[in-house]
This record gives C-alpha cells, structure tokens and sequence, in this order.
C-alpha cells in the first residue's frame, strides 16, 4: 500500500526496458532473440580469413604519430582500467602533432549508455571529438 514504492518500482523497470531495447537495436537484434536465443553457435558462421600482422609499441606509436586521422572506439576494458586520464593525455599529445583524432562511442559501450562518454569527459576530453556510432 506504499505509492511511493509502486512508483520507485515502475520507474526501475521502465529504464530496464529502455536499456534493453537500445542494447537490442545496438546489436542489430530483437528482444525475443536475446532473451530466447541463447548463445548457439550458428550454421551460417562466416570462415575467417587471411593473416594476422604482429607489431610492437615503438611501431605502434610510430604509426598514431604519423598519421592524418585517427579514430578511437573505446570499449569497456577501457572503463574497468580507468585508462580515460592516460588516453586523454594520448590524444592531446597527438592533437599537438597535428593528428586529427576522434572518439567513436557505440551506443552500449562499458556498463552502461553513456558510460564512456562520461569518462571521457571526466578526464578532459573535448566534447567536440567524441562520436555517437
């Protein structure tokens, strides 16, 4: 008989399914799919094809120094390492060299939406570089 909980409790699971369907649309997937679907390896499996090329972090570094542009899709390694200050430093680093550098955000990166964004907004990064996918 407490209204307040009836409406605490609607708003919790009207953001749940709000968080499911953009983590639905995100994955190119219905919710029926991902709640059904298991995790079943399918029959129409793509073969991978072609040959990995090992580098080091000299060579690394020697090719985010050189080039024009440079996108970063940070992921959720990022956020559980806390490495929003460090790669905000990076980036600065090579703004100054004249690299071009962007953020590219996919919608449900990290633990949440917006998670990232957060982050690196947090550690400084302009607002102007980082891109909704």
């Amino acid at each position: 008989n407490n209204d307040l909980l009836t409406t605490v409790g609607a708003l919790i699971g009207s953001s749940g399914a709000i968080l499911s369907y953009i983590m639905c649309k995100a994955m190119n997937r219905s919710l029926a799919n991902v709640i059904l679907g298991g995790i079943a390896e399918s029959s129409n499996a793509q073969k991978v094809e072609g040959v990995h090329q090992e580098t080091s972090v000299a060579d690394a570094a020697d090719l985010m120094t050189s080039a024009e542009k440079m996108i970063i899709v940070p992921g959720y390694g990022l956020a559980v390492a806390g490495a929003q200050y460090t790669v905000a430093d990076m980036v600065r680093m090579l703004r100054e060299k004249g690299v071009d550098v962007k953020f590219g955000i996919h919608p449900v990166a990290g633990r949440m939406p917006g998670q990232l964004n957060v982050l690196l907004a947090e550690a400084g990064v302009p607002y102007d570089i980082v891109f909704e996918m």
